[in-house]
């Protein structure tokens, strides 16, 4: 299982590259890792939901699980090999906060379904949205265009169009400059439509066929960064005066 492991002095950098060619010159982002669990998962730069399972809801851009490869609607599956794929958020952020790993490592598979909504009659596609960071599906009947496209009431919508979204505005204009044509979203979808693991045996068995075939098992977030930065004296230097980025 890949891991978050702890740096010497609790700070890390990651060197990220663009594309190549002499204008593409490599960007350095610097990470301050927290000293504990105590502040998980806000501090590590995310947001978990759900009664059971748990769900990454947000993540901050830039933070340290956002530049490991957590994603908005992964599922929960393990903490520190602790199979936790039915547990709430709850449950969830009160193990990971008692392990002595910082972080702890966190298996996750993503949960994120498409659907592609023909518009009514009128143009509307039947549903409205809420809040910001992330987006809830307030109200949507079921007769509704979007209703028979298989969205509900108190899903999440992580892209509109290809587009990752986390505010209500920008959704809104969004789905708004859709209306005649078919709306594409990337949801987080709730309640008992949304298939649950019980075991991390099933997992497995059921994951064959998904459309997602990333399944990383949390990101071993120091060691890439201790292969990329070597032994340079310099950017450990310049960690002490960095900040991390944040959503």
């Amino acid at each position: 299982m890949k891991r978050f492991l702890q740096s010497k002095k609790g700070r890390s950098s990651l060197q990220q590259y663009q594309k190549s060619g002499p204008r593409y010159a490599p960007k350095d982002f610097f990470l301050t890792m927290p000293t504990s669990n105590h502040g998980w998962p806000e501090e590590f730069g995310f947001q978990l939901g759900g009664t059971g399972p748990s769900y990454i809801l947000t993540m901050g851009e830039g933070s340290s699980a956002h530049l490991s490869g957590l994603q908005p609607g992964d599922q929960v599956l393990e903490i520190e090999g602790q199979d936790v794929s039915s547990l709430g958020a709850q449950a969830v952020i009160a193990l990971a906060q008692a392990q002595k790993n910082i972080p702890p490592s966190i298996g996750v598979v993503s949960r994120i379904q498409q659907m592609d909504i023909t518009p009514g009659p009128d143009g509307h596609f039947g549903f409205t949205i809420v809040g910001d960071c992330p987006l809830l599906v307030e109200d949507c009947s079921p007769c509704s265009p979007a209703g028979r496209s298989g969205l509900r009431a108190g899903d999440y919508v992580m892209e509109v169009n290809g587009i990752p979204v986390k505010h209500h505005e920008m959704a809104a204009a969004l789905i708004k400059s859709s209306q005649g044509r078919t709306l594409r979203l990337e949801v987080l979808c709730m309640g008992s439509r949304q298939k649950r693991s019980s075991s991390i045996d099933e997992w497995q068995k059921d994951n064959e066929g998904t459309r997602l075939d990333r399944k990383h098992k949390a990101l071993e977030f120091n060691k890439r960064i201790e292969e990329v930065l070597g032994n340079e004296p310099e950017l450990r230097e310049a960690v002490c005066c960095a900040k991390a980025v944040c959503c």
